[in-house]
């Protein structure tokens, strides 16, 4: 819940909660540095995308909540990256194991939310380039160590 988009063409909408869910809904509001409003609206809305796509899983990540096909450590975006440019439905659901109506279910998500599956890729990018960057100075530097430890002529090893 740590990015909470901002709330355009809303509408009021007084609800009566029990107690112990207003304050859930302020205890995980204070910890993530919300307004109670906006999460509960948050909360309203991932609970009708999760009636509506239950084959969906919307999970905490580091870049913000993320949709999975459910039960998988497959990101929506990057299903619908996959299909069908580079495979069939039934082509990846052989090809990684998954029912053949989740990957549709994954794929209807997407075309549902273009937006979110935009920001998701560039996220995702996004980390790749970080992690490829991260990789290639510890070799460089591992490179750099066994170099300042290869005897040199004229000195002996220490």
């Amino acid at each position: 819940m740590c990015e909470i988009p901002a709330m355009s063409k809303t509408a009021v909408m007084t609800l009566r909660v029990p107690k112990d869910v207003k304050e859930g809904v302020e205890r995980l509001a204070a910890r993530f540095g919300h307004k109670p409003a906006q999460l509960g609206a948050r909360l309203m809305e991932e609970g009708l995308r999760r009636r509506d796509f239950p084959q969906v899983d919307l999970r905490e990540t580091a870049a913000g909540r993320v949709a999975y096909a459910g039960g998988t450590r497959l990101a929506v975006h990057w299903i619908a990256e996959l299909v069908p440019k580079r495979l069939s439905v039934e082509a990846f659901a052989r090809e990684y194991e998954v029912p053949v109506e989740r990957v549709r279910a994954a794929l209807s998500y997407a075309r549902s939310f273009p937006d979110e599956m935009e920001n998701d890729r560039a996220h995702a990018k996004a980390n790749r380039q970080w992690i490829e960057a991260a990789d290639a100075a510890v070799r460089e530097s591992s490179t750099a160590a066994r170099r300042d430890r290869l005897p040199v002529k004229g000195r002996s090893p220490r």
